[in-house]
């Protein structure tokens, strides 16, 4: 046994660190709050009071999103605030933007509570979205969401992509018209593999790049064949601008707008080469 996992946990965040790492270890997935993920869960609930449940800046402002509590506890504030993956949302936008590159169509694999597809359908950015989202609490926020921005008729939604997943979508879109998101926790190293990136060499990629699930050399080499690759990472943020922060002390604002990351994270933005 790591006995260093447990000594890290305990310095960290004292007994209930070392709890939650031998509840790991006995393979329970429950886990205790500590202090400092009650903090966060405090200003999240708050801050989703204050905003109406109403994304208050960023590209996606003014679109109405409920949120999947099983996962936006810690990263809820971020979302509400426009600024949850805001490097994202800004290459989608520059890309969307030039008339050159913009695609008619978003194909969002991982789709979450819809942050992504509902906010860029919101603004206009895409005339439709496909969405794939195996968490059925997920897809039913997916619905919900949809049907309080007057987006139903915009989207279509699917379950888990699998494999063969480009079968779905060849029914009725033309791949070089559709940029794909793709935030699914490791799988794209599966998924996007060289039987199904041929078809994509014309669609635009971005996709966000899980390294703790596996190495993503390989899938940045078959990438390099067909696209010219740009990578992002999580970058400023300027809290200077939301009233609603004002009153919260220096040390938990920031904390405020985390996105809940176990690391450093990165994405791919993929254009065709030709």
């Amino acid at each position: 046994m790591n006995l260093s996992k447990f000594t890290y946990a305990y310095d960290r965040l004292g007994i209930i660190g070392f709890i939650n790492v031998l509840l790991g270890k006995i393979g329970i997935r429950f886990r205790f709050d500590n202090p400092l993920t009650k903090l966060i869960s405090f200003h999240s609930r708050r801050i989703e009071k204050l905003t109406k449940k109403k994304i208050v800046g960023g590209f996606y402002k003014g679109t109405k999103l409920n949120l999947n509590k099983k996962w936006s506890r810690l990263d809820g504030a971020s979302k509400y605030l426009g600024l949850y993956e805001y490097e994202v949302q800004d290459e989608i936008s520059k890309i969307q933007n030039n008339y050159k590159m913009k695609r008619k169509y978003l194909i969002n694999i991982g789709a979450g509570d819809g942050f992504h597809a509902l906010g860029l359908l919101k603004k206009k950015y895409f005339k439709k979205a496909l969405l794939f989202e195996k968490d059925l609490q997920a897809s039913n926020l997916i619905l919900l969401n949809a049907k309080l921005n007057g987006l139903s008729n915009n989207i279509e939604l699917f379950e888990e992509a699998t494999i063969n997943f480009l079968d779905n979508i060849n029914l009725n879109y033309k791949l070089k018209d559709c940029l794909f998101l793709i935030d699914i926790e490791g799988e794209e190293f599966k998924l996007l593999n060289a039987t199904n990136l041929k078809p994509l060499s014309k669609s635009i990629l971005v996709i966000e790049i899980h390294d703790f699930y596996g190495s993503p050399v390989p899938l940045k080499k078959r990438l390099n064949k067909y696209f010219k690759i740009k990578s992002v990472t999580t970058g400023k943020r300027d809290l200077s601008k939301y009233k609603i922060l004002d009153e919260i002390h220096d040390n938990e604002k920031w904390l405020v707008v985390n996105e809940d990351r176990p690391k450093k994270m990165e994405w791919l933005i993929c254009v065709p080469k030709i």
